[in-house]
């Protein structure tokens, strides 16, 4: 496996899930992380198990990814930090209460708003702020899903959203490639 010592990396999304499996193993590999989640408790706790038995360096930032400010707030503070960024994974993402309930017809506006909130807005928010400061050579990978490849019925919000990833990560790899910046998304 490849070493990732000396790199720095942020990872949302980072206290449960695909996220924090994704700290596990940047850190097993020598990155430095900064892991930032909305769920303050268990972000801690995944810390403080990642520092215990990898023994890296491990920042926590507490962040909703709907906010601008929070995510500039974030990123200023991994510069602060570790002086510099490397790569990131923008994994934080939420599914919605009614996912194979309702048609788009009985869609709730504010379920809505929150899975475009957290899914496509957030990751809009974290690929901008960590492109204004990522290293040349740097990496971001973005979470989309399969729902977004091909749609599903009774999901609209939640395809719609990761359809959005999709975009958004390719034209943020078409922008940036000059600058030899990688950006990827994954769809699980």
């Amino acid at each position: 496996m490849a070493s990732l010592s000396g790199k720095v990396i942020a990872i949302t999304g980072a206290a449960s899930g695909i996220g924090l499996a994704t700290a596990n193993l940047l850190a097993s590999r020598g990155a430095q992380l900064s892991l930032a989640d909305v769920q303050e408790e268990a972000l801690l706790k995944a810390a403080e198990i990642i520092r215990s038995k990898l023994s890296t360096e491990v920042h926590t930032y507490v962040l909703d990814v709907r906010s601008r400010e929070s995510v500039d707030s974030w990123t200023a503070s991994i510069i602060s930090t570790f002086g510099k960024l490397d790569g990131a994974a923008n994994l934080a993402g939420v599914i919605g209460k009614s996912i194979g309930q309702v048609g788009i017809q009985d869609t709730d506006e504010d379920e809505w708003e929150f899975l475009i909130g957290v899914n496509l807005t957030g990751v809009f928010h974290c690929l901008r702020s960590q492109l204004r400061v990522i290293g040349e050579g740097g990496s971001i990978v973005n979470a989309a899903s399969i729902a977004g490849l091909m749609g599903r019925a009774m999901n609209g919000a939640y395809s719609a959203s990761k359809h959005g990833v999709i975009g958004l990560t390719r034209s943020a790899a078409k922008e940036v490639g000059v600058r030899n910046i990688r950006v990827n998304c994954i769809a699980p």
